[in-house]
């Protein structure tokens, strides 16, 4: 089958560091944090929550359906689409392709304390159309005429790059013209924040505990901060992109997936070697090409060095040779939203050729030895590959690259 080369024409995002591409990446390589005390005092862990007004976009009545995952899902969609200059209907040849790890989970806690007379009596009518983890796709390719096809992809802290790279199989196999890309979540309520807790993996406040904080790679890494958000890509192959006379962020070149199938929170490196393996067999070059990784980092003992191994088995002493970082120490994990956010990070260090930082890295750990970019960004020259990685519970994993177009 001859396949279509596959372009990114549009990002949006609105995620704790910023509300556009833009404002993110700018506060990212700076060092900045998205990470506050939870507005909610009983809530003991800080967390990562959009800032700005998000429902006020909306009318009472579209608040009726709508979890604030919609709402955000919905924001940066209208972002994404407006940087590719697109407007609705996008008709059959268009998809939708979203990924999320809990959906509407704000609605269902909402219910449940309905339910269970913790004092929230005015129960929602479209509880279930508003919960659905399919909500937000609905919503937004029904915004804009997206007929084509609807997918929601839910494989936990993986989900939205699965979502995108999906999205790019579809175009470059003929299946689809364009597709809107990407995910979202919003799980801060106190009760699903309460179950993260009681896992031991929710790091402490650093402004009232210093020394604590996300820190990835780090060896004094103590775990991370959840955070909210959404994020899409607009993809279209690079011949409709060239006719509309539309600026190309950058080109998908490979998209790998894989399984652990070894347990549900231990993650194994051979299933992560495997997914980056099959990434860089669709892009067809040799692995010094790839210039950053932006890693799936989520700052827990286990994983950042399972992820180490994993990177120095794939690309030997390349390893070495290119900067590493997680991104998560400053804008929270996104759970099923940060393989989209993260990939949009990726996407700028190339367009912009500097690599974002892992914020508060702040010792080596012998296991964690590469270069992870510590505190502030780098300014780099001839980035033309980058490789975003998200690799989940339950071992699901997905690597994506993108390179520079190169005419």
């Amino acid at each position: 089958m001859k396949t279509r080369r596959v372009v990114v024409t549009g990002m949006g995002l609105l995620c704790p560091l910023g509300n556009t591409p833009d404002s993110f990446f700018d506060k990212l390589i700076a060092g900045g944090t998205g990470i506050a005390p939870h507005p909610n005092p009983e809530v003991a862990k800080p967390v990562g929550m959009v800032q700005g007004e998000v429902a006020g976009h909306f009318t009472k009545l579209q608040q009726l359906d709508l979890d604030r995952v919609s709402q955000l899902s919905l924001l940066a969609a209208r972002q994404a689409l407006g940087m590719a200059g697109l407007v609705g209907p996008l008709g059959n040849d268009a998809g939708m392709f979203f990924g999320t790890g809990a959906g509407g989970i704000e609605s269902i806690e909402h219910a449940y304390a309905s339910f269970f007379g913790r004092g929230n009596d005015d129960q929602k009518l479209l509880t279930i159309l508003s919960a659905m983890p399919h909500a937000p796709a609905s919503q937004v390719a029904m915004r804009y005429g997206i007929r084509g096809e609807c997918q929601t992809y839910s494989s936990a802290c993986s989900s939205s790059a699965v979502a995108i790279g999906e999205a790019f199989r579809r175009v470059r196999d003929g299946y689809l013209d364009r597709a809107v890309a990407g995910g979202g979540e919003s799980m801060l309520s106190p009760g699903v924040l309460d179950s993260w807790n009681s896992m031991r993996i929710l790091c402490d406040d650093p402004e009232s505990a210093p020394g604590t904080g996300c820190r990835p790679f780090s060896g004094d890494r103590c775990g991370f901060s959840l955070g909210e958000g959404a994020a899409f890509v607009v993809l279209e192959t690079l011949d409709a992109a060239r006719e509309r006379g539309v600026r190309v962020v950058a080109e998908i070149v490979g998209y790998g997936v894989s399984n652990d199938a070894s347990h549900m929170s231990r993650p194994q490196p051979q299933g992560q070697v495997l997914a980056m393996q099959r990434a860089m067999a669709m892009m067809r070059g040799k692995p010094h090409k790839i210039g950053y990784i932006n890693a799936n980092g989520t700052g827990t003992q286990a994983g950042d060095v399972t992820e180490t191994k994993a990177i120095k088995m794939m690309f030997g002493d390349h390893a070495y040779q290119m900067p590493v970082s997680s991104t998560k120490s400053a804008h929270g994990h996104l759970v099923g939203a940060a393989g989209a956010v993260e990939f949009i990070a990726a996407l700028m260090a190339l367009t912009r050729q500097v690599v974002p930082p892992t914020t508060h890295w702040a010792c080596r750990d012998p296991e964690c030895d590469l270069d992870y970019v510590p505190q502030l960004g780098r300014q780099v020259q001839n980035l033309t590959h980058v490789m975003s990685n998200s690799f989940a519970f339950g071992g699901s994993n997905a690597s994506l690259i993108a390179q520079k177009l190169d005419g």
